[in-house]
């Protein structure tokens, strides 16, 4: 994952409350699915083993998170356990072939989130982040962003 993709999570997720978080945590797997076949195909295995592994942390992520006082959460268990056993042997096996597969899958539940996601209208989780102002100077080729610091920042509970 690039350097500039990583500033573009961290924003979103500054700025995301629960049910936008999953959707992040979604498209950061199929961020990590789509540079591990790019790896792959360049033959970086290093890389490639990288990326596998960063999104077995975010199949991990999601899993951890599941409230299984509902029935969806044990669908949802299952469905994380069987992407992280199929990522986890062709991480061992270099193979790509299954990864459009789990990717697929996971562009489904994305994009599930994502709908229910624009009906959540709960707070950010983290209060006191730094606020981003974009539009207020432009470079050459683009929009240039300001940050705002305030005095206390972090995770409101």
């Amino acid at each position: 994952m690039t350097r500039e993709m990583k500033q573009i999570f961290t924003r979103r997720i500054t700025q995301a409350n629960r049910t936008q978080l999953v959707v992040i945590l979604y498209d950061m797997i199929l961020e990590y699915i789509k540079d591990a076949i790019t790896a792959q195909e360049i033959g970086c295995v290093p890389e490639y083993k990288k990326d596998m592994q960063c999104a077995r942390n975010c199949i991990s992520e999601l899993r951890n998170s599941l409230d299984f006082n509902y029935d969806l959460s044990r669908n949802l268990f299952a469905i994380y356990a069987f992407a992280d056993r199929e990522l986890a042997s062709d991480m061992h096996s270099m193979k790509t072939e299954d990864l459009s597969q789990i990717a697929g899958m996971f562009q489904k539940l994305r994009d599930a989130y994502h709908t229910i996601s624009k009906e959540d209208h709960s707070q950010p989780l983290m209060q006191n982040a730094q606020n981003v102002y974009a539009g207020f100077t432009y470079g050459r080729t683009d929009v240039n962003e300001s940050l705002y610091s305030g005095a206390a920042r972090g995770y409101c509970i």
